[in-house]
């Protein structure tokens, strides 16, 4: 997946997830008792899977993640300013 579209990605995931978040802390669920506290639940840990999935896509831990990374990891084609000199 080329990185535009990765973190095109990532920030559309990262907003529905923020969205579903506030929506689960300032909304209805407030009134769900009984069984509909296990949804308001699993919604808040849907959430915040959703913002953890947007930092992976945003930020790929290895260069089999990304397809614009070069071939050949021992030899990297430009530096960053995090890159160990």
């Amino acid at each position: 997946m080329s990185t535009a579209l990765r973190r095109t990605a990532a920030v559309l995931v990262l907003l529905a997830g923020t969205g579903l978040g506030f929506w689960v802390v300032f909304g209805p669920p407030h009134e769900w008792t009984g069984g509909m506290r296990l949804l308001k639940f699993a919604l808040g840990m849907t959430s915040l899977g959703m913002i953890s999935a947007s930092a992976w896509l945003m930020f790929p831990g290895s260069p089999d993640d990304d397809d614009d990374a070069p071939s050949d990891p021992s030899s990297p084609t430009t530096t960053g300013p995090l890159d160990a000199l």
